[in-house]
C-alpha cells in the first residue's frame, strides 16, 4: 500500500503580473510605444494616414473647399525690376527688392499690358511662338518667375505625387475632392492642381495641404528653357497628371518635336477635354457650397454630417458674417426666441455672445442665433487715398481710404471681391495694416498708419484698382 503527501496549505503562485511589474524596462517600453503611437494619431494627419493604409484610399471629409488662389502671390514688376539692374535668368527671387514685388497681375484671355505679357509666357492652349491663347495645345499656362519664387496651393486638398516627372523636372500633384465644377459651379468636383518645373519641394504624398500653403519653391527643372512655373489643373478623368495631350509615340507617327506640335495646336482637343484654363479658374474664386442650417432642427441633423473642420468653418463663416454686421451697422434678425434678458448693460459676456436692444430692453444673445439680413451692395470700381500732405520722419502718419462707386459716390455697402494691397509707386514706407479686407472698412472707410523712409517724397499705390493718391512731402 503506498503513501502519498499533500501540504496542508496549498501554495498560490504569483500572477505573471507580479513578475512583470518587477521589470522596470518593460513598463518603460510599454510607456514608449503608446507615447509614440498616440503622438502620431493626434498629429496633423495621423488619422488622416491611418484611414488610408486601411480603407485604401484618401478621406475627403477631411477637405473643405474655402475658395481658391493664384499658386504664385508676388511677381517681380519686371519694368522696373530691369531698371535695378534685375534678371530673372541670373537672379533668384530673394534678389528682388521688395519695392518691385506686385500682386500677380489677373489673367485675361487677352493679355495687352506690357507686364501681363512679361509674366504670362505661354496662355492656356497657347504656342511657344507667340504664347498667345487659343494658338497652340499648350495645357498649361507658365508664369514667368525667378527661381525660388515661393509656390502655394490654390486650395484645399491632399498632395497625390511628388516626382521628378519626365520634361516637367520636379512637380508636385494635389488632388482637390469637393471643389466646384467649373462646368457647373453649383455642383462639386474632383480636380487635380499641377506645378511643375520646381527648384524645391516642401510636401509629400498623403498631406493635407489648406488654400493658400506654401508647397515649394519655383525653378527650371526638366525640359525648360528659362525659369518658370508650369501651372496647370486636370480634371478628374485625365489618365495621368500632368496631362499631356499627346505621346511620344504619337510624336514619332507624325514626325514632330514636342515644339512643333505644341506649336501647330497637335492633339488640343484632348486639352480642352480633360483640363482646364486654370488661371481663370482660381480667379474665379467660386463659393463654398457649405452652408448653414437656418434652423435648430435642420442645424442637428446636418452637423452630424458635417466633418469637424466643416462646422469650424461654418462657424468662422457666421462669426465673420456677424462682424460685417456690426461694423456696417446691417440689420440682424433672430433665429429663435431663446434670449435671456438682461435689465442692465452686460459688462462683461462671451465672445461668442452679443447684446441687442429688443423691444427697448437689452437681450443676450448667441451669434449662432443671428441672422444678418442681406442689403443691396454696391460694387466698388475706385479708391480714394487722403491725407495731409506732409510727414515728418520717424513718425507714423494717418492714410484715409473711400470707397467709390462708378459715380464717384461713397459706398457704405461695398461689394468687395479681393483684398486692397497698399504700396509705394514713389518713395519708400511701411503700411499698418498692408492689406486691408471688407472687414477693415466702416461705412466705406478706412484709415490706416503709414511710416515714411528717408525724406524722399511719398506716393501711395492701391491695387488692384491701381488708384494713386497726391504726393506727400517731407516738412521741412
Amino acid at each position: 500500500m503506498g503513501f502519498g503527501t499533500a501540504p496542508l496549505h496549498r501554495r498560490v503562485e504569483p500572477h505573471a503580473f507580479h513578475y512583470l511589474a518587477q521589470k522596470t524596462s518593460f513598463w518603460l517600453a510599454i510607456i514608449s510605444l503608446l507615447a509614440f503611437v498616440s503622438g502620431n494619431m493626434i498629429g496633423q494627419h495621423g488619422w488622416q494616414v491611418f484611414l488610408k493604409s486601411v480603407l485604401g484610399h484618401d478621406n475627403d471629409s477631411l477637405i473643405v473647399y474655402t475658395g481658391t488662389v493664384t499658386p504664385i502671390a508676388l511677381v517681380p514688376d519686371y519694368t522696373r525690376w530691369t531698371q535695378y539692374g534685375g534678371n530673372p535668368q541670373e537672379h533668384s527671387f530673394r534678389e528682388v527688392p521688395k519695392d518691385v514685388l506686385i500682386p500677380l497681375p489677373p489673367y485675361t484671355i487677352n493679355l495687352k499690358e506690357e507686364t501681363a505679357r512679361a509674366i504670362y509666357s505661354v496662355s492656356y492652349l497657347g504656342s511657344y511662338t507667340t504664347g498667345k491663347e487659343a494658338s497652340g495645345s499648350h495645357p498649361a499656362v507658365d508664369i514667368r518667375v525667378p527661381i525660388g519664387t515661393p509656390v502655394r496651393a490654390i486650395a484645399a486638398g491632399i498632395v497625390s505625387e511628388v516626382k521628378n516627372a519626365s520634361g516637367f523636372g520636379k512637380t508636385v500633384v494635389i488632388r482637390h475632392p469637393n471643389i466646384p465644377d467649373p462646368d457647373h459651379p453649383n455642383q462639386t468636383t474632383v480636380l487635380y492642381s499641377n506645378y511643375a518645373h520646381l527648384s524645391t519641394t516642401f510636401v509629400t504624398e498623403g498631406t493635407v495641404v489648406g488654400k493658400g500653403e506654401q508647397i515649394a519653391l519655383s525653378g527650371m527643372t526638366g525640359e525648360a528653357t528659362g525659369p518658370h512655373l508650369h501651372f496647370q489643373i486636370d480634371r478628374e478623368d485625365a489618365p495621368w497628371h500632368p496631362y499631356w495631350p499627346f505621346t511620344a509615340e504619337e510624336l514619332r507617327t507624325v514626325g514632330y518635336n514636342t515644339v512643333e506640335a505644341i506649336n501647330r495646336g497637335f492633339k488640343s482637343e484632348r486639352a480642352i477635354a480633360f483640363t482646364v484654363n486654370p488661371l481663370l479658374y482660381t480667379q474665379a474664386d467660386y463659393r463654398s457650397n457649405v452652408t448653414v442650417a437656418q434652423s435648430a432642427a435642420s442645424s442637428t441633423s446636418s452637423a452630424m454630417s458635417l466633418s469637424w473642420m466643416a462646422r469650424t468653418q461654418s462657424r468662422i463663416a457666421q462669426r465673420k458674417s456677424l462682424r460685417v454686421a456690426l461694423r456696417t451697422r446691417q440689420p440682424v434678425a433672430l433665429k429663435s426666441a431663446a434670449i435671456s434678458s438682461s435689465s442692465s448693460v452686460v459688462s462683461s459676456i462671451p465672445v461668442d455672445t452679443a447684446v441687442l436692444v429688443v423691444d427697448r430692453k437689452e437681450v443676450v444673445v448667441s451669434t449662432a442665433d443671428l441672422i444678418p439680413i442681406p442689403m443691396p451692395a454696391s460694387n466698388v470700381v475706385s479708391l480714394d487715398i487722403s491725407h495731409d500732405g506732409e510727414f515728418t520722419e520717424r513718425q507714423w502718419e494717418r492714410v484715409r481710404l473711400s470707397l467709390l462707386d462708378a459715380q464717384g459716390n461713397l459706398v457704405t455697402n461695398p461689394a468687395l471681391e479681393q483684398d486692397i494691397v497698399l504700396r509705394t509707386s514713389f518713395g519708400s514706407a511701411d503700411f499698418q495694416p498692408a492689406t486691408l479686407s471688407i472687414l477693415d472698412f466702416h461705412n466705406g472707410r478706412a484709415e490706416v498708419s503709414l511710416l515714411p523712409h528717408g525724406r524722399r517724397a511719398i506716393i501711395i499705390e492701391a491695387m488692384p484698382f491701381k488708384a494713386v493718391s497726391q504726393p506727400m512731402s517731407h516738412a521741412r
